[in-house]
C-alpha cells in the first residue's frame, strides 16, 4: 500500500454538517476499496485563493489514507462524479 494525501475544496452552499458527511462519504469509500484513512483534517470554510467560476469560499478538508495504486483511479473518478466537490488533489507522501 502507498501513502497518499488528499485535499478536498467542497462547494460553500452546504452546510458544515453536509461537508464534513461529504468527508465521511469520503472516507468510507477509501475503506471499501481496502484502503485505510490514516488522519483527516477538516478546516472548515475558507475564502478561495482565487474564484472557481462564482464560487469564492469553500470547506476545506485534508485526509490522510493508505491505497493500493490500483485503486487511486476509482477514487479519482469518485471524486469527479461528486457534484459538490469543486476541486480535489491526491498527492502522494514518503
Amino acid at each position: 500500500m502507498s501513502n497518499y494525501e488528499l485535499m478536498t475544496i467542497v462547494d460553500a452552499v452546504l452546510s458544515e454538517d453536509k461537508a464534513k458527511a461529504l468527508s465521511k462519504e469520503i472516507q468510507t469509500f477509501i475503506e471499501t476499496m481496502d484502503g485505510k484513512v490514516t488522519k483527516t483534517d477538516f478546516w472548515g470554510k475558507r475564502k478561495l485563493a482565487y474564484e472557481i467560476g462564482s464560487t469564492k469560499e469553500g470547506y476545506y478538508d485534508v485526509i490522510y489514507f493508505e491505497l493500493l495504486p490500483e485503486n487511486l483511479e476509482k477514487l479519482k473518478v469518485k471524486l469527479k462524479l461528486m457534484e459538490n466537490v469543486t476541486r480535489y488533489l491526491v498527492t502522494a507522501k514518503s
